[in-house]
């Protein structure tokens, strides 16, 4: 028996005895699960076997376990909560070492129709893809995405003022963090409207200091918008755009605040019933570096990370709860940022997967 599974054992006898013991009825809770497999190729052979700006199918060449992950969730009028434990590259490359078996763990309660709060670990509110392929259109993750929170730790009040407006509120440790890397908190808000059966329209932020202890803090706005329309039933948009503020952080001008833009749309075509064909562009601009990082170009000058890209797929879906996928990808960085093997600046990669919900 594995580590992952030992672990995930002892939390649900911890979880279901005393529930059992205090008369709980156990049909208020679900289990499920979710395994992705996959195999990745790309020209960028740098003799490390993590491709660049990859978080999901990260390794080149292998066939390779994404994630297999067990959740148990608990749902009664005023109280519940979730417990996902997950093992495999997806953790191993994104997760902190000492914390890659757990994937969410949170309670809640309801004081009042439609309001609820919650604490714990949760992914992120924003962005326009999630963490996990099987609600994505692809495997791959924007670089949008990429650079993007995965996971949070906090506490989250959310409320539903009608079936077309919802909202939350955050206080969390910080950026992509669980624990506190200094003493201050961040904000944020989710308001998302539905204005038509078809459309959804959401607005996500993240505001704090998240330097580390040790230096000066500087203050980061992260501003998220998410478009998702289906005109018909065989067509699918998604469209997100991110824009962030970090002061004090411009490359050329100290006292200045850096600023980063990036975006992605994809639409996603139902073939048939089992079929379907998605193709995607992407953009990221982070000329001051402050998540992409410091880069020195061809020329000699500091930058951060300048690229877009393409990507196609085609997705075959056998039975609903299962997917078979194979997609290719081209990205480029700005024709001065020789960031890939053989002083390249640009990569053509492909990947093909299988994943099951259960």
């Amino acid at each position: 028996m594995t580590n992952f599974m030992k672990k995930f054992y002892t939390v649900l006898i911890f979880v279901f005895l005393p529930l059992v013991v205090c008369g709980q009825d156990l049909t208020k809770f679900t289990l499920g699960g979710y395994v992705d497999t996959y195999y990745s190729w790309d020209d960028d052979k740098n003799g490390n076997p993590i491709r660049q700006f990859s978080s999901i199918v990260p390794y080149r060449e292998e066939f390779r376990l994404n994630i297999a992950q067990v959740s148990l969730k608990y749902n009664d009028t005023k109280v519940h909560g979730v417990l996902t434990m997950h093992y495999g590259d997806i953790p191993s490359v994104n997760w902190p070492a000492n914390q890659q078996f757990v994937q969410e763990a949170y309670a809640g309660f309801s004081p009042a129709e439609n309001l609820w709060i919650d604490a714990g670990y949760f992914l992120t509110h924003i962005g326009a893809e999630g963490l996990l392929p099987k609600g994505n259109f692809f495997n791959t993750l924007a670089l949008a995405t990429y650079y993007e929170p995965f996971y949070q730790s906090g506490v989250r009040v959310s409320y539903e003022f009608s079936p077309k407006v919802y909202g939350s509120l955050h206080l969390l440790n910080g950026y992509n963090v669980f624990a506190d890397n200094n003493k201050n908190k961040s904000f944020g808000l989710t308001i998302g409207v539905k204005p038509a059966k078809n459309l959804e329209i959401i607005y996500n932020n993240l505001v704090g200091n998240e330097i580390s202890s040790g230096s000066g803090g500087k203050t980061r706005m992260y501003n998220n918008l998410v478009f998702k329309f289906s005109p018909s039933s065989k067509v699918d948009f998604l469209l997100g755009a991110d824009l962030a503020f970090q002061e004090r952080s411009s490359l050329t001008d100290s006292t200045a605040s850096a600023t980063m833009f990036s975006g992605l749309a994809g639409i996603k075509y139902k073939i048939s019933k089992k079929v379907s064909a998605t193709i995607r562009g992407e953009i990221f601009n982070d000329k001051d570096g402050f998540l992409s990082g410091e880069i020195t170009d061809a020329a000699g000058k500091q930058t951060g990370l300048k690229a877009f890209g393409v990507t196609f797929g085609i997705e075959v879906r056998p039975v609903d709860n299962a997917y078979f996928r194979i997609e290719s990808r081209y990205l480029s960085a700005d024709k001065y940022q020789k960031i890939f093997n053989e002083d390249k600046n640009s990569r053509i990669e492909a990947n093909t997967s299988i994943g099951i919900e259960f």
